[in-house]
């Protein structure tokens, strides 16, 4: 993962069926870069059950996973390689938005499994003609943390649970130098 940061155009928002049994629908984004060049998908939001990664995907990830063979079968879980997130779902919502672009299609008697159909470069370079508007990707806000001593609070001898906070976990209070000398007498 790089440390630089693309700037992307939003080209298509829309909503893909799930593949599972229990049914639902995600909103996937299809995304490229200022020039043009590259297409990328971001799935967005999940109506129902499943976790899943707002990352961006480069597209041509997404085919370098699929058999060379054109005609081969595949399941979801090749494109795991695609994600940096762990998600289990990410591979099988990239599957459905796959479908929902008709790039893909079900595997007659075997529902789990993918088939390529339609004309890929026909698809990117339609998709890439599309009109597009500046999008930034969110990010997940950073945690603060601090230290705070016993001098921080006034009044207040010993540790409490503070409201906001799990069960069972309260806040370490640092005791000052010279209380600390004093505690234990050698």
């Amino acid at each position: 993962m790089t440390t630089e940061t693309l700037q992307y155009l939003k080209l298509k928002s829309a909503d893909a069926q799930k593949l599972g049994r229990n049914g639902g629908s995600i909103r996937y984004l299809i995304l490229t870069d200022t020039d043009r060049q590259q297409l990328y998908v971001s799935i967005v939001e999940n109506d129902s059950g499943g976790y899943f990664s707002s990352e961006v995907a480069r597209f041509d990830l997404i085919e370098a996973c699929l058999p060379a063979d054109r005609t081969q079968p595949f399941p979801a879980k090749v494109l795991t390689r695609v994600f940096v997130s762990r998600s289990a779902n990410q591979p099988s919502f990239c599957a459905a938005l796959l479908r929902t672009e008709g790039l893909t299609a079900a595997v007659e008697g075997k529902p789990h499994l993918h088939k390529i159909v339609g004309d890929w470069a026909e698809w990117q370079r339609m998709t890439l003609a599309f009109p597009g508007e500046p999008y930034v990707p969110p990010t997940k806000a950073l945690a603060v943390t601090s230290t705070i001593t016993r001098q921080d609070i006034p009044g207040e001898v010993e540790a409490k649970e503070h409201p906001g906070q799990r069960k069972g976990k309260k806040i370490r209070i640092v005791k000052p130098a010279d209380e600390i000398e004093h505690a234990h007498p050698a």
